[in-house]
Protein backbone atom coordinates (compact mmCIF):
# COMPACT_ATOMS: atom_id res chain seq x y z
CA UNK A 1 0.00 0.00 0.00
CA UNK A 2 1.19 3.20 -0.91
CA UNK A 3 2.37 5.01 2.60
CA UNK A 4 0.99 8.99 1.34
CA UNK A 5 2.47 10.47 3.52
CA UNK A 6 1.81 8.23 6.51
CA UNK A 7 4.34 7.20 9.25
CA UNK A 8 5.66 3.59 9.70
CA UNK A 9 3.29 3.14 12.86
CA UNK A 10 0.47 3.95 11.17
CA UNK A 11 0.90 2.26 8.12
CA UNK A 12 1.45 -0.95 10.39
CA UNK A 13 -2.10 0.07 12.10
CA UNK A 14 -4.12 0.88 9.02
CA UNK A 15 -2.64 -3.01 7.72
CA UNK A 16 -3.95 -4.61 10.92
CA UNK A 17 -6.96 -2.91 10.34
CA UNK A 18 -7.58 -4.89 7.04
CA UNK A 19 -6.43 -8.16 9.09
CA UNK A 20 -8.60 -7.70 11.93
CA UNK A 21 -11.32 -6.33 10.31
CA UNK A 22 -11.12 -9.48 7.89
CA UNK A 23 -11.24 -11.90 10.66
CA UNK A 24 -13.98 -9.45 13.30
CA UNK A 25 -16.28 -10.76 10.79
CA UNK A 26 -15.63 -14.78 11.92
CA UNK A 27 -17.43 -16.60 14.04
CA UNK A 28 -15.41 -15.74 16.65
CA UNK A 29 -14.70 -18.33 19.74
CA UNK A 30 -14.76 -17.33 23.00
CA UNK A 31 -11.26 -17.33 23.67
CA UNK A 32 -10.45 -14.78 20.93
CA UNK A 33 -12.60 -12.25 23.21
CA UNK A 34 -8.81 -10.66 23.85
CA UNK A 35 -9.56 -8.93 20.77
CA UNK A 36 -11.59 -6.89 22.29
CA UNK A 37 -9.37 -6.50 25.46
CA UNK A 38 -6.22 -6.15 23.66
CA UNK A 39 -7.58 -3.16 21.68
CA UNK A 40 -8.63 -1.13 24.08
CA UNK A 41 -5.55 -2.11 26.05
CA UNK A 42 -4.03 0.51 23.52
CA UNK A 43 -1.52 -1.46 22.70
CA UNK A 44 -0.59 -1.33 18.91
CA UNK A 45 2.27 -3.29 18.06
CA UNK A 46 0.45 -6.06 19.90
CA UNK A 47 -2.85 -5.74 18.30
CA UNK A 48 -1.27 -5.52 14.86
CA UNK A 49 0.82 -9.08 16.02
CA UNK A 50 -2.47 -10.83 17.34
CA UNK A 51 -4.20 -9.20 13.89
CA UNK A 52 -1.97 -11.29 11.74
CA UNK A 53 -2.74 -14.69 14.21
CA UNK A 54 -6.28 -14.35 13.87
CA UNK A 55 -6.39 -13.60 10.11
CA UNK A 56 -4.24 -16.98 10.13
CA UNK A 57 -6.41 -18.94 12.18
CA UNK A 58 -9.90 -17.63 12.10
CA UNK A 59 -11.85 -19.26 8.72
CA UNK A 60 -15.81 -19.11 10.07
CA UNK A 61 -17.88 -17.58 8.29
CA UNK A 62 -19.29 -14.15 9.36
CA UNK A 63 -22.09 -13.77 11.96
CA UNK A 64 -23.68 -10.95 14.24
CA UNK A 65 -21.28 -12.23 16.70
CA UNK A 66 -18.67 -10.17 15.48
CA UNK A 67 -20.24 -6.90 15.67
CA UNK A 68 -18.87 -6.07 19.85
CA UNK A 69 -15.22 -6.98 18.48
CA UNK A 70 -15.52 -4.26 15.38
CA UNK A 71 -17.07 -1.67 17.86
CA UNK A 72 -13.83 -1.81 20.37
CA UNK A 73 -11.80 -2.38 17.12
CA UNK A 74 -13.66 1.46 15.88
CA UNK A 75 -12.90 2.92 19.60
CA UNK A 76 -9.45 2.29 20.10
CA UNK A 77 -8.19 2.78 15.89
CA UNK A 78 -9.80 6.24 16.62
CA UNK A 79 -7.74 6.89 19.82
CA UNK A 80 -4.32 5.66 18.02
CA UNK A 81 -5.41 7.68 14.96
CA UNK A 82 -5.40 10.95 16.91
CA UNK A 83 -2.72 10.20 19.20
CA UNK A 84 -0.11 12.23 18.81
CA UNK A 85 3.33 11.19 17.22
CA UNK A 86 1.12 8.48 14.43
CA UNK A 87 -0.74 10.86 12.39
CA UNK A 88 1.35 14.27 11.32
CA UNK A 89 -0.38 16.77 9.39
CA UNK A 90 -2.99 14.67 8.16
CA UNK A 91 -7.08 15.22 8.47
CA UNK A 92 -9.03 12.39 9.74
CA UNK A 93 -10.33 12.46 6.11
CA UNK A 94 -6.91 11.83 4.48
CA UNK A 95 -6.35 8.84 6.56
CA UNK A 96 -10.04 7.71 5.83
CA UNK A 97 -9.20 8.20 1.77
CA UNK A 98 -5.66 6.06 1.94
CA UNK A 99 -6.90 3.45 4.30
CA UNK A 100 -9.83 2.66 1.94
CA UNK A 101 -7.57 1.84 -1.07
CA UNK A 102 -5.42 0.24 1.56
CA UNK A 103 -7.88 -2.25 2.97
CA UNK A 104 -8.89 -3.22 -0.67
CA UNK A 105 -5.89 -4.62 -1.54
CA UNK A 106 -4.91 -6.44 2.12
CA UNK A 107 -8.10 -8.07 2.76
CA UNK A 108 -10.73 -7.60 -0.28
CA UNK A 109 -13.85 -9.75 1.46
CA UNK A 110 -13.55 -7.06 4.08
CA UNK A 111 -13.39 -3.76 2.10
CA UNK A 112 -16.67 -3.06 2.51
CA UNK A 113 -17.12 -3.65 6.10
CA UNK A 114 -14.30 -2.28 6.66
CA UNK A 115 -14.36 0.73 4.81
CA UNK A 116 -17.64 1.06 6.81
CA UNK A 117 -16.03 0.55 9.99
CA UNK A 118 -13.54 3.30 9.28
CA UNK A 119 -16.05 5.90 8.14
CA UNK A 120 -17.85 5.35 11.49
CA UNK A 121 -14.30 5.59 13.19
CA UNK A 122 -13.73 8.87 11.63
CA UNK A 123 -17.32 10.35 12.29
CA UNK A 124 -18.63 8.08 15.30
CA UNK A 125 -16.15 7.44 18.15
CA UNK A 126 -14.28 10.93 17.87
CA UNK A 127 -13.46 12.82 21.02
CA UNK A 128 -16.63 15.30 22.07
CA UNK A 129 -14.38 18.55 21.25
CA UNK A 130 -13.60 17.03 17.69
CA UNK A 131 -17.27 15.02 16.68
CA UNK A 132 -18.55 18.48 15.31
CA UNK A 133 -15.56 18.33 12.34
CA UNK A 134 -15.92 14.56 12.22
CA UNK A 135 -17.41 14.26 8.66
CA UNK A 136 -16.34 16.76 5.75
CA UNK A 137 -18.42 19.99 5.67
CA UNK A 138 -19.71 20.14 9.34
CA UNK A 139 -18.93 23.28 10.70
CA UNK A 140 -19.16 22.98 14.22
CA UNK A 141 -18.11 26.80 15.55
CA UNK A 142 -20.70 27.49 12.75
CA UNK A 143 -23.54 25.47 14.17
CA UNK A 144 -23.06 26.65 17.72
CA UNK A 145 -23.42 30.46 16.51
CA UNK A 146 -26.91 29.63 14.13
CA UNK A 147 -28.67 26.56 12.65
CA UNK A 148 -27.84 24.65 8.88
CA UNK A 149 -29.01 27.23 5.92
CA UNK A 150 -32.86 26.00 5.51
CA UNK A 151 -32.87 24.03 1.79
CA UNK A 152 -35.37 24.74 -0.75
CA UNK A 153 -38.83 23.81 -0.21
CA UNK A 154 -40.28 20.90 -2.81
CA UNK A 155 -43.78 20.94 -4.57
CA UNK A 156 -45.67 17.92 -3.68
CA UNK A 157 -49.05 16.46 -4.16
CA UNK A 158 -51.15 15.04 -1.17
CA UNK A 159 -52.32 11.22 -2.00
CA UNK A 160 -55.48 11.95 -0.67
CA UNK A 161 -56.37 15.33 -1.98
CA UNK A 162 -54.63 15.96 -4.70
CA UNK A 163 -53.55 18.94 -3.82
CA UNK A 164 -50.29 20.62 -4.67
CA UNK A 165 -48.49 21.85 -1.31
CA UNK A 166 -44.65 22.55 -0.30
CA UNK A 167 -42.82 20.35 1.79
CA UNK A 168 -39.43 20.80 3.58
CA UNK A 169 -36.33 19.87 1.69
CA UNK A 170 -33.10 19.82 3.50
CA UNK A 171 -29.81 21.63 2.23
CA UNK A 172 -26.45 19.98 2.00
CA UNK A 173 -26.05 21.28 5.31
CA UNK A 174 -28.78 20.15 6.95
CA UNK A 175 -28.18 16.49 5.26
CA UNK A 176 -24.76 15.97 7.08
CA UNK A 177 -26.35 17.84 10.69
CA UNK A 178 -29.17 15.05 10.09
CA UNK A 179 -26.19 12.20 8.61
CA UNK A 180 -24.09 13.49 12.23
CA UNK A 181 -26.73 13.63 14.94
CA UNK A 182 -28.18 10.21 13.97
CA UNK A 183 -24.71 9.02 14.51
CA UNK A 184 -24.31 10.80 17.47
CA UNK A 185 -27.93 9.15 18.96
CA UNK A 186 -26.39 6.21 18.50
CA UNK A 187 -23.39 6.48 20.05
CA UNK A 188 -25.08 7.99 22.93
CA UNK A 189 -27.45 4.78 22.91
CA UNK A 190 -24.89 2.40 22.71
CA UNK A 191 -21.68 3.49 24.88
CA UNK A 192 -23.90 6.14 27.00
CA UNK A 193 -23.02 9.33 28.29
CA UNK A 194 -22.05 11.60 31.49
CA UNK A 195 -25.35 13.29 32.20
CA UNK A 196 -25.06 17.04 32.99
CA UNK A 197 -27.40 16.89 35.57
CA UNK A 198 -27.80 13.52 37.45
CA UNK A 199 -31.19 11.95 37.12
CA UNK A 200 -31.62 9.94 39.96
CA UNK A 201 -31.12 12.89 41.99
CA UNK A 202 -33.65 15.01 40.30
CA UNK A 203 -36.03 17.40 42.62
CA UNK A 204 -39.07 19.68 41.78
CA UNK A 205 -38.44 23.27 41.22
CA UNK A 206 -39.51 25.91 43.87
CA UNK A 207 -42.65 27.16 43.09
CA UNK A 208 -42.94 29.71 45.51
CA UNK A 209 -40.79 31.88 43.36
CA UNK A 210 -44.07 32.15 40.91
CA UNK A 211 -47.50 33.73 41.57
CA UNK A 212 -49.53 31.14 39.58
CA UNK A 213 -53.30 32.50 39.39
CA UNK A 214 -56.58 30.49 38.42
CA UNK A 215 -57.73 27.00 38.85
CA UNK A 216 -58.49 25.29 35.72
CA UNK A 217 -60.39 22.76 37.77
CA UNK A 218 -63.02 25.48 37.86
CA UNK A 219 -61.85 28.24 35.35
CA UNK A 220 -62.84 25.61 32.66
CA UNK A 221 -66.27 24.48 33.56
CA UNK A 222 -69.36 25.75 31.91
CA UNK A 223 -71.12 28.62 33.57
CA UNK A 224 -74.58 26.86 34.13
CA UNK A 225 -74.82 23.86 36.88
CA UNK A 226 -77.46 21.72 34.58
CA UNK A 227 -74.03 21.54 31.88
CA UNK A 228 -72.06 21.19 34.31
CA UNK A 229 -73.83 17.87 35.29
CA UNK A 230 -74.02 17.22 31.77
CA UNK A 231 -70.05 16.81 31.25
CA UNK A 232 -69.74 15.09 34.64
CA UNK A 233 -72.06 12.46 33.18
CA UNK A 234 -70.66 12.07 29.96
CA UNK A 235 -66.87 11.75 31.27
CA UNK A 236 -66.85 10.56 34.46
CA UNK A 237 -67.42 7.59 34.19
CA UNK A 238 -66.64 4.37 36.40
CA UNK A 239 -64.78 3.00 33.25
CA UNK A 240 -62.79 6.35 32.99
CA UNK A 241 -61.46 5.52 36.15
CA UNK A 242 -60.95 2.27 36.30
CA UNK A 243 -58.76 3.04 33.07
CA UNK A 244 -56.94 5.84 34.41
CA UNK A 245 -56.36 3.56 37.65
CA UNK A 246 -55.13 0.73 35.42
CA UNK A 247 -52.53 2.79 33.98
CA UNK A 248 -51.16 4.55 37.06
CA UNK A 249 -50.62 0.64 37.90
CA UNK A 250 -48.78 -0.30 34.88
CA UNK A 251 -47.00 2.57 34.46
CA UNK A 252 -45.24 2.88 38.15
CA UNK A 253 -41.65 2.45 37.82
CA UNK A 254 -38.74 4.71 38.89
CA UNK A 255 -38.35 6.60 35.50
CA UNK A 256 -41.97 7.25 35.16
CA UNK A 257 -42.44 9.13 38.55
CA UNK A 258 -41.35 12.88 38.84
CA UNK A 259 -41.27 13.23 34.98
CA UNK A 260 -41.91 17.45 35.87
CA UNK A 261 -38.96 17.32 38.20
CA UNK A 262 -36.61 20.31 36.76
CA UNK A 263 -35.68 22.18 40.00
CA UNK A 264 -31.79 20.96 38.79
CA UNK A 265 -32.30 23.26 35.78
CA UNK A 266 -33.97 26.09 37.48
CA UNK A 267 -31.16 26.16 40.32
CA UNK A 268 -28.87 25.99 36.99
CA UNK A 269 -30.77 29.37 36.09
CA UNK A 270 -30.78 30.89 38.82
CA UNK A 271 -26.63 30.65 39.06
CA UNK A 272 -26.03 31.77 35.70
CA UNK A 273 -28.18 34.87 35.61
CA UNK A 274 -29.18 35.50 39.40
CA UNK A 275 -32.01 35.01 41.52
CA UNK A 276 -34.83 37.41 40.31
CA UNK A 277 -33.63 37.07 36.60
CA UNK A 278 -32.65 33.29 36.35
CA UNK A 279 -36.26 32.48 38.23
CA UNK A 280 -38.13 34.61 34.89
CA UNK A 281 -35.85 33.26 32.53
CA UNK A 282 -36.61 29.43 33.89
CA UNK A 283 -39.90 29.98 34.05
CA UNK A 284 -40.48 31.82 30.15
CA UNK A 285 -37.44 30.22 28.39
CA UNK A 286 -38.13 26.48 30.05
CA UNK A 287 -41.81 26.01 31.30
CA UNK A 288 -43.94 28.41 29.15
CA UNK A 289 -42.04 27.92 26.16
CA UNK A 290 -42.25 24.20 26.12
CA UNK A 291 -46.11 24.95 27.62
CA UNK A 292 -46.53 27.15 24.32
CA UNK A 293 -44.89 24.11 21.56
CA UNK A 294 -46.37 21.35 23.29
CA UNK A 295 -49.46 20.50 20.46
CA UNK A 296 -49.03 17.35 19.37
CA UNK A 297 -45.01 16.72 20.04
CA UNK A 298 -43.40 14.49 22.11
CA UNK A 299 -40.74 16.01 24.63
CA UNK A 300 -37.93 15.63 22.41
CA UNK A 301 -39.53 17.77 19.35
CA UNK A 302 -41.16 19.86 21.85
CA UNK A 303 -37.93 20.90 23.70
CA UNK A 304 -35.86 21.37 20.41
CA UNK A 305 -39.04 23.95 19.30
CA UNK A 306 -38.92 25.78 22.44
CA UNK A 307 -35.07 26.34 22.05
CA UNK A 308 -35.79 27.22 18.57
CA UNK A 309 -38.16 30.00 19.38
CA UNK A 310 -35.55 31.42 22.36
CA UNK A 311 -32.82 31.33 19.88
CA UNK A 312 -35.18 33.68 17.69
CA UNK A 313 -36.60 35.94 20.12
CA UNK A 314 -33.22 36.54 21.41
CA UNK A 315 -31.94 37.87 17.78
CA UNK A 316 -35.61 40.20 18.17
CA UNK A 317 -36.95 37.67 15.35
CA UNK A 318 -40.45 35.92 15.13
CA UNK A 319 -40.86 32.01 14.10
CA UNK A 320 -41.52 31.62 10.39
CA UNK A 321 -44.87 30.95 9.38
CA UNK A 322 -44.07 27.62 7.30
CA UNK A 323 -42.59 24.68 8.28
CA UNK A 324 -40.28 24.50 4.86
CA UNK A 325 -39.03 27.51 6.18
CA UNK A 326 -37.53 26.35 9.96
CA UNK A 327 -34.27 24.98 9.91
CA UNK A 328 -33.35 21.00 10.63
CA UNK A 329 -33.88 19.44 13.69
CA UNK A 330 -36.71 21.62 13.80
CA UNK A 331 -40.07 19.87 13.03
CA UNK A 332 -42.91 17.64 14.14
CA UNK A 333 -46.76 17.70 14.27
CA UNK A 334 -48.09 21.21 14.20
CA UNK A 335 -45.20 22.80 14.23
CA UNK A 336 -46.30 25.88 12.50
CA UNK A 337 -49.11 26.01 14.99
CA UNK A 338 -46.66 25.76 18.23
CA UNK A 339 -44.26 28.22 16.85
CA UNK A 340 -47.11 30.38 15.92
CA UNK A 341 -47.85 30.29 19.57
CA UNK A 342 -44.99 30.58 20.75
CA UNK A 343 -45.23 33.85 18.90
CA UNK A 344 -48.54 34.55 20.73
CA UNK A 345 -47.56 33.72 24.67
CA UNK A 346 -44.15 35.14 24.47
CA UNK A 347 -43.32 37.31 21.80
CA UNK A 348 -46.25 39.52 21.92
CA UNK A 349 -46.99 39.00 25.97
CA UNK A 350 -50.16 36.76 25.51
CA UNK A 351 -49.32 34.61 28.19
CA UNK A 352 -51.71 31.83 29.28
CA UNK A 353 -54.29 31.22 31.17
CA UNK A 354 -56.26 28.84 33.18
CA UNK A 355 -59.16 29.32 31.14
CA UNK A 356 -58.04 29.87 27.57
CA UNK A 357 -55.11 26.97 27.29
CA UNK A 358 -55.71 25.02 30.66
CA UNK A 359 -53.52 21.72 29.71
CA UNK A 360 -50.49 24.70 28.92
CA UNK A 361 -51.14 26.65 31.70
CA UNK A 362 -51.20 23.10 33.83
CA UNK A 363 -47.62 22.03 31.92
CA UNK A 364 -45.71 25.48 32.60
CA UNK A 365 -46.66 24.99 36.33
CA UNK A 366 -46.26 21.36 36.63
CA UNK A 367 -42.31 22.73 34.97
CA UNK A 368 -42.32 25.29 37.62
CA UNK A 369 -43.02 22.73 40.87
CA UNK A 370 -46.62 23.41 41.31
CA UNK A 371 -47.75 19.58 41.39
CA UNK A 372 -51.54 20.62 42.26
CA UNK A 373 -52.52 20.41 39.14
CA UNK A 374 -52.48 17.78 36.59
CA UNK A 375 -51.58 18.04 32.99
CA UNK A 376 -54.38 16.72 30.81
CA UNK A 377 -53.20 16.13 26.96
CA UNK A 378 -53.55 13.82 24.29
CA UNK A 379 -52.49 10.98 25.68
CA UNK A 380 -54.55 11.34 28.85
CA UNK A 381 -57.58 12.15 26.97
CA UNK A 382 -57.17 8.81 24.81
CA UNK A 383 -56.92 6.95 27.74
CA UNK A 384 -59.39 8.25 29.43
CA UNK A 385 -62.24 8.79 27.17
CA UNK A 386 -61.12 7.58 23.51
CA UNK A 387 -60.87 11.33 22.47
CA UNK A 388 -57.43 13.61 21.41
CA UNK A 389 -58.14 16.59 23.97
CA UNK A 390 -61.22 17.44 26.12
CA UNK A 391 -64.03 19.25 24.27
CA UNK A 392 -65.09 22.78 25.70
CA UNK A 393 -65.94 22.60 29.28
CA UNK A 394 -64.61 19.44 30.03
CA UNK A 395 -61.43 19.79 31.01
CA UNK A 396 -62.33 20.53 34.48
CA UNK A 397 -64.23 17.50 34.93
CA UNK A 398 -61.43 15.34 33.56
CA UNK A 399 -58.58 17.10 35.58
CA UNK A 400 -61.26 16.45 38.41
CA UNK A 401 -61.07 12.80 38.37
CA UNK A 402 -57.03 12.78 38.27
CA UNK A 403 -57.54 14.95 41.51
CA UNK A 404 -59.52 12.55 43.11
CA UNK A 405 -57.22 9.81 42.09
CA UNK A 406 -54.58 11.04 43.38
CA UNK A 407 -55.81 12.36 46.59
CA UNK A 408 -57.16 8.35 47.42
CA UNK A 409 -53.18 7.03 46.85
CA UNK A 410 -51.84 9.93 49.18
CA UNK A 411 -50.28 11.93 46.15
CA UNK A 412 -50.65 15.39 44.00
CA UNK A 413 -52.39 15.09 41.30
CA UNK A 414 -49.18 15.50 39.01
CA UNK A 415 -47.60 12.62 40.23
CA UNK A 416 -50.24 11.08 39.63
CA UNK A 417 -50.37 11.86 35.92
CA UNK A 418 -46.65 11.56 35.01
CA UNK A 419 -46.94 7.63 35.93
CA UNK A 420 -50.86 7.27 34.78
CA UNK A 421 -49.03 8.99 31.43
CA UNK A 422 -46.97 6.44 30.93
CA UNK A 423 -49.02 3.62 31.45
CA UNK A 424 -51.45 4.54 28.92
CA UNK A 425 -48.32 4.65 26.55
CA UNK A 426 -46.88 1.50 27.78
CA UNK A 427 -43.73 3.63 28.30
CA UNK A 428 -41.19 3.17 31.13
CA UNK A 429 -40.93 6.55 31.26
CA UNK A 430 -37.87 9.30 30.47
CA UNK A 431 -38.29 12.05 33.64
CA UNK A 432 -38.07 15.62 31.29
CA UNK A 433 -34.00 16.31 32.97
CA UNK A 434 -33.31 13.46 30.91
CA UNK A 435 -33.91 14.73 27.69
CA UNK A 436 -32.60 18.11 28.33
CA UNK A 437 -29.52 15.95 29.32
CA UNK A 438 -29.29 14.42 25.60
CA UNK A 439 -30.03 17.26 24.54
CA UNK A 440 -26.82 19.13 26.09
CA UNK A 441 -24.90 16.20 25.41
CA UNK A 442 -25.73 16.00 21.56
CA UNK A 443 -25.84 19.81 20.83
CA UNK A 444 -22.02 19.39 22.60
CA UNK A 445 -21.16 16.82 20.50
CA UNK A 446 -22.04 18.06 17.02
CA UNK A 447 -20.66 21.83 17.91
CA UNK A 448 -17.22 20.94 19.59
CA UNK A 449 -18.67 22.91 22.39
CA UNK A 450 -18.44 22.03 26.10
CA UNK A 451 -21.62 20.75 28.23
CA UNK A 452 -21.07 23.42 30.21
CA UNK A 453 -21.01 26.01 27.43
CA UNK A 454 -24.00 24.55 25.56
CA UNK A 455 -26.17 24.93 29.20
CA UNK A 456 -25.29 28.41 28.86
CA UNK A 457 -26.25 29.02 25.81
CA UNK A 458 -29.93 27.43 26.21
CA UNK A 459 -30.15 29.37 29.57
CA UNK A 460 -29.45 32.80 27.90
CA UNK A 461 -31.24 31.30 24.17
CA UNK A 462 -28.22 32.86 22.08
CA UNK A 463 -27.08 29.06 20.86
CA UNK A 464 -29.16 26.83 18.58
CA UNK A 465 -29.86 23.12 20.09
CA UNK A 466 -29.34 20.17 18.26
CA UNK A 467 -31.00 17.14 19.85
CA UNK A 468 -32.89 14.40 17.93
CA UNK A 469 -36.50 14.74 16.56
CA UNK A 470 -38.50 12.70 18.15
CA UNK A 471 -42.33 13.58 16.34
CA UNK A 472 -42.58 11.64 13.05
CA UNK A 473 -41.90 14.28 10.03
CA UNK A 474 -45.03 13.54 8.62
CA UNK A 475 -46.66 16.06 9.76
CA UNK A 476 -44.41 19.32 9.33
CA UNK A 477 -46.56 20.83 7.35
CA UNK A 478 -49.64 20.43 9.13
CA UNK A 479 -51.35 23.65 10.65
CA UNK A 480 -53.08 24.54 13.53
CA UNK A 481 -52.38 23.11 17.12
CA UNK A 482 -53.88 20.63 19.62
CA UNK A 483 -53.65 19.59 23.17
CA UNK A 484 -51.20 16.87 22.14
CA UNK A 485 -49.05 14.52 23.72
CA UNK A 486 -46.41 15.43 27.07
Amino acid sequence: MARNGLGDRALGLLEAIGTIGSSALADIPRGYGNIAGLLTSGDLDQAIAYGDRVAENITYGPTERSAPYLNALSETINDAMLSEGILTGLSPMDVYQSAQSGIASLAPEAAGVTGALLESVLAGALPASKAGRAIKGIDGDKLSLNYPDVGTPIDKIDKKTGKEFRSKGLSDEEKLVQKERNRIAKEMDEAGYEPMFPVEERYYADPSLYQLEGNTRVDTLPKKQETIDKKIAEFDTPQARAALNAAYDAGLGPLSQDWYAMGQLQDAFIKELGPEEGARAFKERFADAMAATTGGADPKANLLMAAYGNFLREQGLSPPSAAYEMPHPIGGRYVTGNMAMYDKVLNQGAGLTTAGQPKRFNFSANFLGDRSRATIDEQMSQGMAGINAPPQGAYGVMEGIVADEAAKRGIQPANFQDVAWAGFKNYEGKPMITEVNEMIERTSRLTGKTPEEVLRGFIRGNMPMYGILGATTAGMLAGGDDDGAM
